[in-house]
């Protein structure tokens, strides 16, 4: 529990009201309830009178009524507010009666490692990291420190894994990338030798493949976000900060630039190139070797930018419209053919 006032101090923000309501948690605007913290941006600071929230995040204003800080970006102050005022799980150090824990494989102090769980020789788990029931950790993997593995990762051998990593319920790092070549009869599978790299303060959404490279690399550098259900394949390389949304796939040796934004459901193929701070849109089918330009906004399939886009969508619009015209024009057309003899 925090009071308004400390929570005002350490998001540096200034506080308006009663510095000593108290805080146990957060809220929407629209349903917090006594005791939460909320925030409003843009239109929904209109709503902040009529809040039931204890106290809110806003840019500007003057609520009488309301107790409210004052900060520079509401959202990102209550996301670091939520952080300080729920902190995460803590379990307990140590290994479960039925972990199997290999001859060879290292594990850091504090570490705790949950029932089932496997780890195989030569794996490498850092200080203070979590792993939960039934994860397996691949020959000569390697978890940095502070990092939470849940429920049924698994992690090839062959994947190295930074300091304060997230990888959510499911995921799988390090499997083979989808590499066959036919013979004429039959598919020849070509082996995945290559490892698997993901850098400090990745999260890694539920369910979501990683694979590692053909020969040489899968990368995905410092503090990018994967949300579920994504598949990244072979050779890939994730540049840091960038954010990928829900099912997309991106084929092998595409390349994404750093804080670029991959929106849901997107198709890249392969050899694609995403530069830095692109934005690729919801369900856009990016071909092969395609390029978006640094800074960007691409939509649609195929990718386009965006303003070609909204003009060919807007032509496409008046289609029926453009039909009926053409038919009557036609139906005119026919009648002075016929008048004429």
């Amino acid at each position: 529990m925090k009071t308004a006032q400390e929570i005002a101090d350490f998001l540096g923000g200034t506080l308006h009201g009663n510095g000593s309501v108290e805080i146990q948690s957060v809220g929407s605007l629209e349903r917090g309830a006594e005791g939460t913290l909320a925030y409003a941006e843009g239109k929904h600071v209109q709503h902040v009178a009529s809040t039931r929230a204890s106290c809110v995040l806003v840019p500007s204003g003057d609520y009488p009524d309301r107790t409210h800080i004052v900060v520079e970006h509401p959202r990102l102050a209550f996301a670091r507010a939520a952080q300080w005022l729920i902190p995460d799980e803590v379990r307990p150090p140590g290994v479960h009666a039925t972990a199997v824990i290999e001859a060879g494989a290292e594990v850091g102090p504090d570490v705790s490692i949950g029932a089932w769980t496997i780890v195989e020789a030569r794996a490498h788990i850092g200080r203070g990291s979590v792993v939960y029931p039934g994860c397996y950790i691949g020959t000569g993997c390697r978890v940095g420190d502070e990092c939470v593995l849940f429920p049924r990762v698994v992690l090839y051998p062959a994947t190295d894994v930074g300091d304060r990593v997230v990888i959510h319920a499911g995921a799988v790092i390090g499997s083979d990338g989808f590499g066959f070549v036919f013979d004429g009869t039959r598919h020849v599978k070509i082996r995945q030798v290559g490892r698997t790299t993901i850098g400090a303060d990745v999260e890694i959404g539920a369910n979501s493949c990683i694979d590692r490279g053909a020969l040489d690399e899968t990368l995905v550098d410092e503090g990018v976000k994967i949300d579920n259900l994504c598949q990244i394949a072979h050779n890939v390389r994730i540049g840091a900060h960038a954010t990928i949304s829900s099912q997309t796939g991106i084929a092998g040796s595409s390349t994404i630039g750093r804080r670029a934004t991959i929106a849901g459901q997107v198709g890249i193929a392969d050899g694609c190139r995403i530069d830095d701070d692109a934005l690729v849109g919801a369900q856009c089918g990016v071909p092969t070797r395609k390029r978006v330009p640094a800074g960007d906004v691409f939509w649609g399939t195929p990718a386009r930018p965006l303003k070609t886009f909204k003009t060919q969508q807007a032509h496409l619009s008046r289609l029926p419209s453009l039909a009926a015209e053409v038919k009557r024009l036609r139906a005119e057309l026919d009648e002075l053919k016929a008048a004429r003899g």
